[in-house]
């Protein structure tokens, strides 16, 4: 072997040996990014999602904001705005002499017993299934694979936002894919939850996201095909923009006036008109399905003792199913509690709330709800729980 073809085989084994290592750094580096962009699991929102959580997480409550988009809150709240008036301004608004009173006290009902599951067929569980995703909302790369992938073989897809993966199984029905199934599927569809309370989808962790799909696809053989990112990236912008300005959550503050409130006469009232005791100490109104649809908590958020200088009724408007329904039973168990209690029903500065406060928020949450209509988001949905979680 002359010295030039040696020279040549150690220059192309160089060569071999450079290209090996650069794309053995590029990998390592492209899995650090992806960790660092999904250093967290995401809980399901639907189960796991806190009390009093308004958009961008910063765990204060935050009172309307009607017809202006939610802006992050400090220590104290601000005051909301109500089609260009301030609540404090509002409140100063007394009801004409002639008019009607807008709200009256409810008739006590009897808490609601769960509501029974119904039979479904195949056909509905499947569609049940599929409905989890929602290309509206989420970000949903298809897996195609050539021999079936087996349920213990999908990753969790760790994630800033909620990830759900659902699969074709031997049947040809969709299911959600868990660790436990013992399931194979020959797809796999993966969405990647657009916008929730923390704000939009980012570029970075979309891209960690595909990123450890493809890593996947390719551990198994299989085939995977993407939605345009950009275009995706630009819907998920103009979703949490829309969801910002829907997102609203409502106290309606019920105060002593002279003596505290005594508790056990509040509880008396809470569970005679439809509230039950949840493990956290709050007393709440649920759906027949379980779904809370409004809380009376302390007014200083501490737990209930024998006796509290005020209570608040929180009312979470996307969450909420129902809707102005809803709001209007809020409006009138308050009112009870004050007649019953010899209390006050105010806002957060201390202002008392009348008739014509209240029909006025009343009338801009209907502004609200037809907006969510528009959009395709019902109050209280699947939809609304995992978009306002």
């Amino acid at each position: 072997m002359t010295d030039l073809q040696l020279g040549s085989l150690i220059a192309g084994g160089a060569i071999v040996a450079a290209v090996y290592a650069f794309n053995w750094w590029q990998e390592h580096r492209y899995r650090k990014q992806a960790a660092k962009a999904f250093a967290r699991n995401q809980p399901d929102v639907l189960l796991d999602t806190p009390q009093n959580v308004v958009r961008k997480g910063d765990n204060q409550r935050l009172e309307p904001a009607l017809n202006t988009a939610v802006a992050k809150t400090g220590e104290l709240r601000e005051e909301p705005v109500l089609a260009g008036h301030t609540v404090g301004e509002v409140l100063q608004e007394e009801a004409p002499v002639a008019e009607e009173p807008a709200w009256t006290a409810p008739a006590p009902v009897a808490p609601r017993p769960a509501a029974q599951p119904a039979a479904q067929s195949a056909t509905a569980d499947e569609d049940a299934e599929t409905s989890l995703l929602d290309p509206a909302f989420d970000f949903i790369a298809e897996v195609h694979a050539g021999v079936d992938i087996p349920a213990g073989e999908v990753p969790p897809f760790p994630a800033a936002k909620r990830v759900r993966v659902i699969g074709l199984n031997e049947a040809g029905q969709w299911q959600t894919v868990y660790g436990s199934t013992g399931n194979a599927f020959s797809e796999l569809r993966i969405g990647l939850q657009l916008v929730d309370r923390q704000g939009a989808l980012t570029q970075e962790q979309l891209n960690g996201f595909c990123m450890a799909v493809q890593q996947f696809a390719d551990e198994h053989e299989a085939s995977v095909t993407f939605p345009q990112r950009s275009a995706k990236l630009s819907a998920a912008a103009q979703l949490d923009e829309f969801c910002a300005s829907v997102d609203v959550m409502i106290g309606l503050n019920v105060m002593a006036t002279g003596n505290p409130l005594p508790m056990e006469k509040v509880r008396v009232l809470a569970e005679h008109a439809g509230l039950v005791k949840a493990p956290d100490g709050t007393f709440q109104y649920r759906s027949d399905s379980g779904k809370t649809l409004f809380s009376l908590t302390n007014h200083d958020q501490t737990p209930f003792g024998t006796t509290s200088e005020g209570v608040t009724l929180l009312f979470d408007v996307p969450r909420a199913a129902g809707g102005l329904s809803v709001f209007e039973y809020v409006c009138q168990f308050a009112i009870q509690l004050c007649t019953q209690l010899g209390a006050t029903l105010v806002d957060d500065n201390g202002k008392p709330l009348t008739n014509a406060s209240l029909t006025n928020i009343h009338d801009q949450l209907g502004q609200i709800y037809a907006q969510m209509d528009e959009q395709g988001i019902e109050p209280g949905s699947p939809a609304a729980l995992r978009l306002f979680a």
